[in-house]
């Protein structure tokens, strides 16, 4: 029923830097520009803040847990019958997670690059991957971001650098003029992408740390990282492709790295921002696949998770192919339903079940 193995606090800063960009690199910059226009870049840095304080806010929760998973944890403070109730709700936001983000994966490769190739089939590519390295185990997928992270740096800064010539930093002005209420949307659709979801961190943190003491900082400065490339990626867009144009693509960080035109020798670097986005949405997908998997697992109290992964990673190809009907009903629930979802799971239930516990162990006292 659970995982023996240890990952180092290094290897929690690393997930959480690849969770917390994930998705958020390819659809975040037209949603915050949408509503904050020119000023998004102070939505976005005053989004990486909140990132880093939902990071220590989930800390805070994992440390209360001790050695116990989330799904005891929860049990533990709720009762046996509500703890699996509540349990099973975390279960399904992670299967929901992991179906979305294929969809995302299959969505912006039909429609971009392999144009004549069926969503299924690349959901399915991706989720093979993602079976094969959660089978694995968490240890494995931890040390497959240590060998892969620095590349992914690698193509973001040579992503950054090439874009410089194309800044034009007037298209910022006039400068704050987006409301407060603005600025408070815009956040929210960032952090309930990329900072929310980190609760399903807790299915494994501190439990699996090797040096749960040390985890602290490790967690926060993965989310600080994840959550700044990001935001370094909303300003580029704002300075090369402007407010208006980025808000009206789907993927405008993408049609970025068209724009790359140095001295008409290095061109068109959308593949550089294909396999960042690639990369990190493949450590997303699986972090939330791996916390389905095992929340499965110990709902049913199962010895070893390994056996369901693959009939339940099965279960999400399917559901990744209709769980979204088009790409406008995707755009209509991401902005009426998920915000309100993500805060609930990953804040409100937190808080309510934290503040729960520190009452019973006062009144034990």
């Amino acid at each position: 029923m659970e995982e023996k193995v240890r990952i180092s606090p290094l290897q929690i800063t690393i997930l959480a830097a690849f969770f917390t960009s994930g998705s958020t690199l390819l659809v975040i910059p037209a949603s915050m520009t949408g509503k904050s226009n020119q000023d998004a870049w102070l939505s976005a840095l005053i989004a990486v803040l909140v990132c880093c304080v939902c990071a220590y806010f989930f800390y805070v929760c994992g440390k209360a847990m001790g050695r116990e998973t989330y799904i005891e944890y929860l049990q533990r403070v709720y009762g046996k019958i509500l703890g699996k109730i509540i349990a099973f709700t975390y279960v399904f936001f992670s299967f929901i997670g992991s179906t979305t983000l294929l969809f995302y994966f299959g969505n912006f490769t039909t429609t971009q690059i392999l144009t004549n190739t069926p969503i299924e089939i690349l959901n399915l590519m991706l989720a093979i991957m993602v079976i094969m390295v959660v089978r694995a185990g968490i240890e494995v997928l931890a040390r497959t971001g240590e060998l892969l992270f620095p590349w992914f740096l690698l193509l973001f800064l040579t992503l950054t650098i090439f874009l410089l010539p194309e800044l034009q930093f007037e298209r910022l002005s006039p400068l704050y003029e987006a409301k407060v209420s603005d600025h408070i949307s815009s956040v929210i659709d960032f952090v309930a992408t990329s900072a929310f979801p980190l609760v399903i961190f807790l299915m494994f943190i501190p439990k699996n740390i090797n040096r749960p003491t040390k985890g602290k900082w490790n967690f926060i400065i993965g989310a600080l990282i994840g959550a700044g490339i990001v935001s370094v990626i909303v300003l580029l867009c704002l300075l090369v492709l402007g407010a208006p144009t980025t808000a009206r693509q789907m993927f405008p960080s993408y049609i970025l790295a068209k724009t790359v035109s140095l001295y008409e020798i290095i061109e068109r670097l959308e593949s550089v921002m294909a396999g960042i986005w690639v990369v990190s949405i493949f450590f997303k997908t699986a972090l939330y696949f791996y916390a389905f998997v095992v929340g499965v697992a110990q709902l049913l109290k199962v010895r070893d998770y390994r056996f369901l992964v693959i009939p339940l990673g099965i279960l999400i190809v399917l559901y990744s192919t209709v769980v979204y009907p088009n790409v406008s009903y995707m755009n209509y629930w991401d902005d009426t339903y998920w915000d309100a979802y993500a805060l609930v799971m990953g804040i409100f239930i937190p808080f309510i079940t934290l503040i729960i516990d520190k009452l019973k162990s006062i009144k034990k006292k």
